[in-house]
């Protein structure tokens, strides 16, 4: 049984965010993209448009250790749903947690909308505080 496309192309995209590669993740966003991080810190928010977005998603991916990575993409014509182990280091401080990323995808199979929300929001937030 072959890969949804759109579950082919979430896991390229994870792929190019977790290895900095953020050029070739720009690929698989729309122009008018929108990203929405849940909770109450620093990366809390929508970010509209590629630029910001991509801005978030670069904040996002320092210190992420690349060791973490995709648990799970489930996909249809129009969404995935991602779940990703995240682990980082910034200021003395430690992340653990899955993100699970709802994502809507146009008929191009380019990201055009998702919503990040972890598992444990309230270590996230302290990280991202």
């Amino acid at each position: 049984m072959t890969e949804h496309p759109n579950a082919a192309t979430a896991r390229r995209s994870f792929e190019a965010w977790t290895s900095g590669r953020l050029d070739v993740l720009g690929e698989y966003i729309t122009d008018d993209a929108v990203l929405h991080f849940a909770g109450n810190n620093a990366m809390s928010g929508t970010y509209r448009g590629r630029d910001a977005v991509m801005g978030a998603l670069g904040r996002a991916s320092q210190g992420l250790d690349p060791r973490g990575g995709l648990e799970a993409v489930l996909a249809s014509d129009d969404h995935v749903m991602a779940f990703f182990h995240s682990t980082a280091e910034r200021d003395g401080k430690t992340l653990d947690v899955v993100l699970a990323f709802s994502i809507k995808v146009n008929a191009e199979g380019k990201l055009t909308e998702a919503w990040s929300l972890a598992n444990d929001q309230r270590a996230f937030d302290q990280f991202w505080s």
